[in-house]
């Protein structure tokens, strides 16, 4: 089973901007080396919608150089579900940029937020394991 590690300091900043942006899908970038996440990169959904998240390629692109600065690459896609199970929609599948990277999902359907992480390969995916350790 494939892992992704992070830390709960970084952990607690993709829980806060999930929070943060209710009761719209929130969004960002992981990067780090290897399975290991070193960075989040939260990002602006820009049709703030409860079901779905954009962002403009221009602003992906423009993280990815500062990412790629810090000699790391994207391991993951964060994104959260404010209603509904940390499941891939079909939506989610469809729009998933890269078989290479990652997605992770937090819902807050319950009191407590749920994360989980998902390697896609084209229309479907496989579940791993999202460890959160003590930073």
């Amino acid at each position: 089973m494939q892992k992704l590690f992070v830390s709960e300091s970084v952990y607690q900043e993709m829980l806060e901007h999930g929070r943060d942006n209710l009761p719209y899908e929130a969004c960002g970038l992981l990067s780090g080396n290897g399975s290991r996440i070193n960075h989040f990169w939260p990002l602006v959904n820009e049709i703030q919608s409860a079901s779905r998240f954009f962002i403009k390629k221009e602003t992906v692109e423009k993280n990815i150089k500062k990412i790629d600065h810090l000699e790391e690459q994207v391991l993951a896609i964060y994104h959260t579900h404010p209603t509904t199970a940390p499941v891939p929609s079909s939506y989610d599948l469809l729009h998933h940029p890269d078989e290479n990277i990652s997605m992770v999902i937090i819902s807050y359907k319950t009191e407590t937020p749920i994360a989980r992480c998902y390697f896609i390969q084209g229309s479907t995916y496989d579940e791993g394991l999202f460890c959160v350790q003590p930073t």
